[in-house]
């Protein structure tokens, strides 16, 4: 403030006028993003980096929290949400820890004037949730079935390698694949799906198992979640006579990505898993810090759990284009398309 609006303002006090001063606005550092998982899960390790550089960037207080649980949990998922909201958190961008359980929770934050966005999977309409940033689940995992079934020729056994029957994505998972394969008329068949098994403990003996029982006749094997994908990669890697076995895994494990360079699987389905968590702590700032809200007319695709998703892109990555993804699971491209988006078609800001 200048002296000489000092002096305005003490002569219109001094002559018994009431001065109004707009109201500061409040600081960056101030406005509270968590992102949070149901469970402890290597898939989601990302957004602890992606939540850092999108505070740094954008200066606000962020945090990546897990509750203490063994696996998915969403009782503990909401206590903790619960616990972040009490202490001033008022943004969450969240997987969901059920997709129909979360929208009670995601209701009763948005009457104390928390913001939550869904990122990575999507609960059921209707929901509280601003909206969601995920891959289309269904359309992702049948792309991924044709592509294995293309590996392998066009016909022959295959199986499936699931994560939590409760992760909200699982089933739709598992019924693209068996679409995919109905459409081969019998050329295909899905011999095995073994699901409940993504943590590092259950998937190394339940991939030795199916190998040891159907090893010899699998043509072809998928994986829709991370600690499998590790399990058959090594696996794979370790155990020559079943290298036969074409194998697509998901996600960017170090494991996967060296089995993919040394040609012994064939390839892995890559989801933006940083630029998710980046873009989701983004407008969950945007709109507890800056009141903005979503547009009526935001470019959002209709998947078979929401009307509100904005989809991410993924990759296939085989030894053909490996080298150019070395790090973690990040599509540098598809990131600056959702916050562009974000920024220019989905919300509305005073």
């Amino acid at each position: 403030m200048t002296k000489r609006t000092s002096r305005c303002l003490a002569a219109l006090a001094a002559a018994g006028l009431s001065v109004l001063l707009p109201a500061a606005s409040p600081r960056a550092a101030d406005t509270r993003i968590a992102l949070v998982v149901p469970g402890p899960n290597a898939y989601f390790d990302s957004w602890r980096q992606a939540i850092a550089d999108a505070s740094k960037k954008y200066g606000f207080t962020g945090i990546f929290a897990v509750p203490p649980t063994d696996a998915f949990n969403l009782t503990q998922e909401n206590a903790l949400l619960d616990s972040l909201a009490a202490r001033g958190y008022t943004g969450f961008g969240l997987f969901p820890g059920d997709t129909h359980g979360t929208n009670a929770e995601e209701a009763k934050l948005a009457r104390r004037g928390v913001h939550t966005i869904n990122i990575n999977g999507c609960t059921y309409d209707p929901g509280a949730a601003a909206f969601c940033i995920s891959t289309d689940i269904y359309k992702a995992a049948a792309y991924q079935a044709q592509e294995l079934i293309h590996a392998i020729g066009g016909s022959g056994d295959i199986a499936l390698l699931a994560s939590q029957l409760t992760d909200p994505n699982t089933q739709l998972r598992i019924q693209a694949v068996k679409a995919t394969v109905a459409a081969t008329g019998g050329k295909v068949n899905l011999v095995q799906i073994v699901a409940d098994i993504d943590t590092p403990q259950l998937s190394p003996p339940a991939v030795n198992a199916l190998l040891a029982a159907r090893g010899n006749t699998l043509a072809g094997a998928m994986s829709t979640s991370y600690n499998p994908s590790i399990a058959m990669a090594v696996a794979l890697t370790d155990n020559p006579q079943f290298r036969h076995v074409k194998f697509i895994g998901a996600d960017a494990a170090p494991q996967v990505i060296e089995a993919i360079r040394k040609g012994y699987i064939t390839g892995t389905l890559f989801q933006n898993t940083y630029g998710m968590g980046y873009a989701g702590a983004y407008a969950a700032f945007r709109m507890a810090h800056d009141g903005c809200t979503v547009r009526t007319d935001a470019p959002f695709d209709k998947s078979l759990q929401t009307a509100k998703q904005l989809t991410a892109g993924v990759l296939l990555v085989t030894q053909a284009n490996v080298a150019k993804y070395p790090g973690p699971a990040s599509l540098p491209d598809d990131t600056t398309h959702l916050i562009t988006t974000i920024d220019q078609q989905v919300l509305h800001c005073p």
